[in-house]
């Protein structure tokens, strides 16, 4: 018996996971909140800033079971009239190594853009010096050396990406036009046709390719590359986006990455609906949610067009947790579906300081786990039940689907999730070699 368990044990050490999940959130503002002295209790009311060695870092991976955070990177953030959009490449590199340095995975959103970019604003950096009318390949050659540049900064200050966001919720094309004209002469809707609107997709594709250029020239090229679409409300609309973007000749990425929030996107039939679609028309390609969010509180006022769904999830820590367990066994349905992330679950308020002054966020978003307040203190953890009930969706973390032979060997390395790297790994973390996982050590090797 101890024979056979043995044996068991050398071959779960081969095993290749190709269908690991991911669990984590965006927590791009946890740096400015530590800056404004603000304080995150735990569930048993503990500073989670000094009793985890890494506060919030630690906590979210030792207590909420997280494997994976995602952060976003602006140009120049000083540009946006935001304070949230204080992101940029120093800013990234500190947060990156942490993440790193907790042991967990890292998302990296590009947003290609001093300002906020969403469906709705996709603002050519100033820096940059184009707009609307600036050739294609001009911008799309800005875009590659950017990309490179700014990965090979991370990369050596040991905050490697994992996972690569090339544009942010770029449902309608992106780098539409500068600040200063804010033109949409260079986006695309779903209401008209690929053919009426060829030359804007194609551009599109011209710029998702140079991004993608510009992460596989980079020190970090087997990082997966991720391609954000918020269209979630509708399935054909999203399906449309890929299948768009694949047909103006843009293929080289990984990860479908999609926004669902029921204010905006209904209720999880139309996410239903859309992962089905999406994993039917794109079944090689793994789907992260990489933004999801669902109201603590009623404080808000649910506008003319999006959804209220309170009847089903009420606006509440209890209502949280009821969305997230049914969001959760929606996801489960899909093979496919192997990310969640849950949008600014750090949120506490303002962030600002006894005076009112360095605020981290002029309005709030109602959707975090710890109660808001207007200037900086301690904030109670109010919504537990749901932040645990994240973790529920990576189970072990990674799903047995095959099992190699201690004897086969290739000379290849391979990450846990089944990608093949290019040589023996830089970065600190657990890989596959030769039928065997080897812990690799940053600075000191094995």
């Amino acid at each position: 018996m101890k024979k056979t368990l043995f044996f068991i044990a050398c071959c779960l050490c081969g095993i290749a996971a190709s269908a690991q999940k991911y669990v984590g959130g965006d927590i791009s503002l946890v740096p400015a909140y530590e800056a404004a002295g603000d304080v995150w209790l735990d569930a048993d009311g503990k500073p989670i800033n000094t009793q985890y060695s890494d506060g919030m870092l630690t906590y979210l991976h030792d207590e909420a079971g997280w494997n994976a955070i995602r952060v976003r990177l602006l140009v120049d953030p000083g540009k946006d009239n935001s304070v949230a959009t204080c992101q940029d490449l120093e800013y990234v590199k500190r947060l990156g190594r942490r993440i790193k340095d907790a042991g967990m995975s890292f998302l990296l959103d590009f947003f290609y853009s001093d300002t906020w970019t969403d469906v709705s604003q996709q603002w050519i950096p100033e820096s940059w010096g184009f707009n609307r009318s600036t050739a294609t390949e001009t911008v799309a050659a800005k875009v590659k050396s950017y990309t490179t540049e700014a990965l090979n900064a991370l990369v050596a200050y040991g905050a490697a990406p994992d996972c690569i966001q090339i544009g942010n919720e770029v449902s309608y094309g992106m780098l539409w036009d500068n600040t200063s004209g804010k033109n949409k002469s260079n986006w695309f809707v779903f209401s008209s046709t690929y053919d009426a609107q060829k030359a804007q997709i194609q551009r599109f594709a011209a710029l998702l390719k140079a991004a993608a250029e510009g992460v596989r020239a980079s020190d970090c090229k087997d990082a997966k590359i991720i391609l954000h679409c918020e269209r979630t409300e509708n399935s054909a609309h999203c399906t449309n986006f890929y299948k768009w973007v694949e047909q103006a000749g843009f293929t080289d990425y990984d990860l479908i990455g999609l926004s669902y929030y029921p204010l905006w996107h209904g209720t999880l039939s139309n996410l239903d609906a859309t992962l089905g679609a999406l994993q039917s028309a794109f079944p090689t390609k793994q789907i992260h949610l990489v933004e999801v969010g669902y109201h603590n509180n009623s404080n808000f006022t649910v506008r003319s067009g999006e959804h209220n769904t309170s009847a089903t999830w009420p606006y509440s820590p209890a209502g949280q947790t009821r969305f997230l367990k049914d969001l959760i066994a929606t996801m489960n349905k899909y093979a496919n579906v192997t990310g969640l992330y849950y949008w600014q679950p750090e949120e506490c308020g303002n962030g600002a300081d006894s005076n009112g002054n360095n605020r981290v966020m002029n309005d709030w978003d109602n959707r975090g786990f710890w109660e808001l307040t207007w200037k900086s203190g301690s904030h109670q953890l109010i919504s537990n039940d749901a932040l645990m009930t994240l973790k529920t969706f990576s189970g072990e973390n990674t799903a047995i689907e095959a099992i190699r032979s201690p004897q086969q060997q290739d000379n290849t390395w391979y990450t846990l999730d089944g990608r093949r790297l290019s040589g023996q790994p830089a970065t600190q973390g657990l890989y596959l070699h030769n039928g065997k996982k080897y812990l690799v050590n940053k600075g000191t090797g094995f």
